[in-house]
């Protein structure tokens, strides 16, 4: 798919977000090892020590640094860097970023600017099979994912700093065909603070499930019968404070799933179907086609939502071989969007057949994290980016 220019988008972006002052740079795939794009240091300090892009100062480490991209462990706090740019250019406080180009600090829970810098391979999580779902566990880099292919995927976790795959979730006797995995500890509708999907072996049904994690382990999971309808119910993403939930369900009997939400607790509300759309070229607007799973995350507050599409062209028809990209819509204070999402252009590997998926940020908002196959379908990898 053709994107507007850099400077095209970030207009549109700070349009959508009614606030102003964008920059960012068109992403070519790292092969960074561990500790890239900023690994935060041990201890969940939610600061990050390292740079994304160029090795250079990150925004700050914990009492043990992490590695950069191109750049050595440190072994002190790190000062306050520029997310991947030149170190001189200013100095940000945790939680917040230096703006690309620019002297100017941004937090990072400021979504008018959407851009990233260049992302960052999580080589030391390479397993057979695909990575998928990379989801932050805390304040720190530690992150939960799954790992397998489509037919037989389990849910991991690695702790922070991360050196290696880390361990299965679920014994091979307790799992199913597990997916989707989702740290909530503000909310849930359930009885745990941890989600998932999980399909039936027999009869593939997937159905939303929780579980409590607490000292790097998991209870035994239930399901979440506000979450299941009957049918395929998967993909959960959950606005804990805004205390609204979004998923995927084929309840809807239409043929494929449909990306619903609800409100829970006061003012709940019944699962309706979102209706989203996509900005392509210069102006037109396009329905978001979800192609079985948008892969949605939400912010706590819920006034950001990340998902896939495929892509389509100007003429919103399908293109690039079926591939899908990253897109953020702003979310009113209902819950619905406030203007057609606009594609991650810095993030979306375009052309090449290349899908990105999976898309979520950390708990400080200061680095994503998603799933990429790099024109290489069937063979997805999970990668980081600090924002720029």
């Amino acid at each position: 798919m053709r994107f507007p220019s850099v400077k095209t988008v970030h207009a549109q972006i700070c349009a959508i977000f009614l606030l102003a002052g964008c920059g960012g740079s068109k992403f070519v795939a790292g092969t960074a090892e561990a500790g890239s794009a900023g690994q935060a240091a041990a201890g969940g300090d939610a600061d990050r020590a390292g740079a994304g892009g160029d090795g250079t100062g990150g925004r700050g480490g914990a009492t043990t640094g992490g590695v950069g991209a191109g750049g050595a462990a440190g072994a002190s706090a790190g000062n306050g860097g520029s997310a991947g740019k030149p170190a001189t250019t200013c100095d940000c406080a945790a939680g917040s970023y230096c703006q690309m180009g620019t002297t100017t600090c941004r937090s990072c829970t400021d979504f008018s600017a959407l851009e990233f810098a260049t992302p960052e391979k999580l080589a030391t999580l390479n397993q057979t099979g695909n990575q998928r779902f990379p989801r932050p566990a805390s304040a720190a880099s530690d992150l939960f994912y799954r790992s397998g292919s489509d037919g037989a995927p389990a849910l991991w976790y690695a702790a922070a700093p991360i050196s290696g795959v880390g361990h299965q979730l679920f014994s091979a006797l307790d799992a199913g065909l597990d997916s989707g995995p989702l740290f909530a500890p503000k909310f849930s509708p359930g009885n745990g603070n941890f989600y998932f999907d999980r399909a039936d072996q027999t009869t593939l049904l997937r159905q939303i499930w929780s579980a409590t994690w607490a000292g790097g382990k998991l209870s035994a999971p239930l399901r979440v019968p506000e979450l299941n309808g009957g049918n395929d119910d998967f993909s959960v993403a959950i606005a804990e404070v805004a205390r609204r939930v979004y998923w995927m369900s084929s309840r809807n009997k239409t043929g494929s799933p449909q990306l619903i939400w609800a409100k829970f607790g006061a003012g709940a509300t019944t699962p309706a179907v979102l209706d989203l759309k996509v900005k392509v070229g210069a102006s037109n607007q396009c329905a978001a086609l979800l192609n079985v799973d948008a892969t949605p995350w939400v912010n706590v507050d819920g006034t950001l939502l990340l998902f896939r599409s495929l892509s389509t062209d100007d003429k919103c028809n399908v293109n690039d071989g079926m591939a899908t990209d990253l897109f953020a819509a702003p979310l009113s204070p209902a819950g619905t969007p406030l203007a057609p999402a606009v594609p991650l252009s810095s993030l979306n590997n375009t052309g090449g057949n290349s899908s990105e998926t999976d898309p979520a940020l950390s708990q400080d908002a200061c680095t994503i994290y998603f799933g990429s196959d790099n024109g290489h379908p069937g063979d997805f990898d999970l990668y980081s980016a600090v924002r720029n």
